[in-house]
């Protein structure tokens, strides 16, 4: 990732604020996760200092997430893959020995993986952050929220499939449903369920036990990065342009507008916890990530599409695409208006059109009986905002 623009450490810092004051993560626990020092991170948060970008991909790593994905960006030129490394913990810090020889497996994981650059990997795993013991001070509900959305927004997932462990489960699962390529490590026996899984993975068979010890061939791990690599790449040029965040507001939109923001009653509605109604309203979208069934349901309840819940409904909403030719048609006509102020009427008008309108859950027709602007209406519109603005010639430009 280029050094970032002022307008985005403005924006990445915003952000990481809304996170930490909605996970309940202080300062000097988001310190410890992610190295930098607490009163640095305080003098970031009040605006005093500005961070590099190196300190806010450690920041952003400490709560499970990417910078790129909160930037809505993809990285042509990435320094590192950032892979999350899912492991026993709970059960096994109970035994010094299982856990040194845990210990042991993981630096060979990180070993081997360190052997590729340009770019190399980088594997995060949960016993540097949320140690059972170490940093039992992080409570329950942000040791899941910040592995969740490892196992949701990182690049890849390596799963270690040692002791029976009720997280490696979930992480499976959630990486499974967030499509992330995964790399899995499993004993020659392993339980139906997790190997009936529909994960995409490399599985790469160790031998032995935390007990004992644990090897597996090296060339099979170093193939299986390998094809996450050639994953990886596939998956920055197929989805470069999907990457955003605008779903949480949009919700908590429409759940004031519909239910006069009766959280409680809509969780109960579709069938998930109040958390999950505030993850999916302050969360990323990659973090959240309701299922298909999930936003059918929040459809239904809320009277909407899906395609609109998911911001979509304006690529097949006929008055928005009339209305962004005629847009378009008028831009080309009108060659000394304001450019700033022009790209502002589109996207206010737009933004509130998706708001307002909702097309229906059954059609992507036009359901209210509007009419698509015309050519006269944006420049009646841009008539009227332009004279609230004052003359604003000193930002005439040429289209």
């Amino acid at each position: 990732m280029k050094e970032l623009k002022a307008e985005q450490v403005e924006y990445a810092v915003t952000v990481l604020r809304k996170l930490m004051d909605q996970r309940g993560m202080t300062q000097t626990a988001l310190g410890v996760c992610s190295g930098v020092a607490q009163p640095e991170i305080s003098k970031i948060l009040n605006g005093e200092k500005t961070p590099g970008l190196e300190q806010l991909r450690k920041l952003f790593k400490a709560l499970g997430l990417r910078l790129s994905t909160i930037l809505h960006e993809i990285d042509d030129s990435p320094e590192e893959i950032l892979g999350y490394l899912a492991t026993p913990l709970t059960a096994v810090v109970a035994d010094a020995a299982k856990e040194r020889c845990l210990t042991s497996v993981v630096q060979r994981l990180r070993d081997v993986a360190s052997e590729f650059s340009q770019p190399g990997f980088n594997l995060y795993w949960p016993g540097d952050f949320t140690h059972p013991v170490n940093d039992k001070q992080i409570s329950a509900e942000q040791v899941y929220i910040t592995d969740r959305s490892a196992a949701s927004a990182f690049n890849f997932i390596l799963l270690f499939c040692a002791e029976p462990s009720y997280g490696v489960g979930q992480e499976n699962e959630i990486s499974t449903q967030a499509g992330l390529p995964a790399i899995r490590l499993v004993p020659k026996s392993m339980s139906r369920m997790m190997r009936g899984s529909f994960i995409r993975s490399t599985d790469v068979v160790y031998s032995g036990s935390l007990a004992t010890s644990v090897d597996f061939e090296k060339t099979q791990f170093q193939k299986a990065l390998q094809e996450i690599r050639v994953s990886y790449f596939r998956h920055q040029a197929l989805y470069k342009r999907t990457n955003g965040n605008d779903f949480g507001a949009r919700l908590r939109h429409l759940l004031h507008d519909r239910i006069s923001g009766d959280y409680d009653a809509f969780a109960k509605d579709i069938g998930v916890s109040l958390g999950y109604i505030h993850a999916m309203m302050n969360e990323p979208f990659t973090v959240s990530n309701p299922s298909a069934r999930i936003l059918k349901r929040m459809s239904v309840c809320l009277e909407v599409s899906v395609g609109h819940l998911l911001g979509e409904a304006h690529l097949v909403d006929p008055v928005i695409t009339e209305s962004k030719a005629s847009w378009l048609q008028w831009l080309k006509g009108s060659p000394n208006i304001n450019g700033p102020l022009a790209v502002e009427i589109w996207e206010n008008w737009s933004e509130q059109v998706r708001y307002t309108r909702a097309p229906s859950v059954g059609s992507a027709r036009n359901p209210t009986g509007e009419t698509a602007m015309k050519v006269k209406n944006w420049e009646s519109l841009y008539q009227k905002k332009e004279r609230t603005r004052g003359n604003g010639s000193q930002h005439r430009i040429k289209f």
